[in-house]
């Protein structure tokens, strides 16, 4: 699935992935870049973890503003969704440890895969994954697709997958579909509002990441009608202008979430060129906010009481 071409220059982009989850770049790079490309304010979003903020923190070195955040996988009406934590305490225990859970229980998934592919007969193990992807990291799906072709380059069965650019598809469909021999049951992911109470507790805001496809043929009105339980039950944003939503997409959003009167937010989503070549690098998006920098002072006027010191606003 491919997202919407990226290509206007945003001084805020908060939504950016590192090596600590399923992006191409380590933190410093990735804040190499960002000062590269002029931003002034930028989250680290990684998925269900805050490892890599520290690290993109320090190589920033107050060239930018950054916002502690993570991207947590839940589970809302049955479908995966992804919520972004914004202002978390990367130090708070008991929320890394709830998104750890969530992390851990993704790994294991991938663990078990790799297991079922040795099983067939596939020259592939643990070790050989954790070599080249990370022990602790959970990383791009493809790239554990391309170890297991590479490892059974020499398997008959492998070879209609080591061309064309729909390969990871057509892999996908033939071998790990329900039924299939590689078919790994999901992990069951917490719900979206036990996560919004999670964020919350973390001293956060939580933001409805790309809600686009979940939104999808839905008018402003039934949007926001259909998002108001998430509202009612802390949601204080939506993430409105991103790689993965049109300029019509981000328009019909916007007004959704001015009826919910919920922050409109902004972030590329970028993870690398390779994983997304449509978000070819950070503070870029398809549309743009009005005034970007008055989107972290809302997300700042959303957090719940926390220490003066905790706080980050321009």
């Amino acid at each position: 699935m491919r997202g919407a071409p990226a290509t206007l220059a945003t001084p805020v982009d908060l939504h950016l992935h590192t090596r600590h989850s399923d992006g191409d770049e380590a933190p410093a790079e990735l804040a190499r870049q960002c000062v590269e490309a002029g931003l002034r304010v930028a989250a680290v979003t990684d998925h269900n973890t805050v490892a890599g903020v520290a690290a993109f923190e320090r190589a920033a070195g107050g060239r930018l503003t950054v916002v502690p955040a993570c991207e947590i996988t839940t589970t809302w009406s049955g479908e995966e969704t992804h919520c972004l934590a914004y202002f978390v305490d990367p130090g708070d225990e008991r929320f890394r440890q709830r998104i750890g859970r969530v992390h851990d229980a993704e790994l294991a998934w991938w663990h078990t895969w790799t297991d079922r592919a040795h099983a067939l007969g596939v020259p592939l193990d643990r070790a050989h994954v954790e070599r080249r992807i990370g022990g602790d990291r959970v990383a791009y799906v493809n790239d554990y697709l391309a170890l297991l072709l590479e490892a059974a380059r020499d398997d008959p069965r492998f070879a209609p997958y080591h061309e064309g650019a729909d390969r990871f598809a057509r892999f996908i469909a033939d071998w790990c579909r329900p039924g299939r021999p590689l078919h790994v049951e999901h992990p069951v992911n917490p719900e979206l509002v036990d996560v919004l109470s999670w964020i919350e507790q973390a001293g956060g805001v939580a933001v409805l990441a790309h809600p686009g496809p979940l939104t999808a043929g839905l008018d402003a009105p039934r949007c926001a009608a259909l998002l108001e339980p998430l509202r009612a039950a802390g949601l204080a944003g939506l993430e409105v202008w991103t790689s993965w939503h049109t300029p019509a997409d981000s328009a019909r959003l916007a007004e959704a979430a001015e009826r919910l009167g919920l922050v409109a937010t902004a972030g590329s989503d970028y993870h690398g060129v390779r994983v997304k070549p449509w978000a070819p690098r950070p503070g870029l998006l398809p549309a743009l906010p009005a005034d970007p920098l008055a989107v972290l002072d809302a997300l700042h006027d959303r957090r719940p009481p926390v220490p003066a010191t905790s706080q980050v606003r321009l």
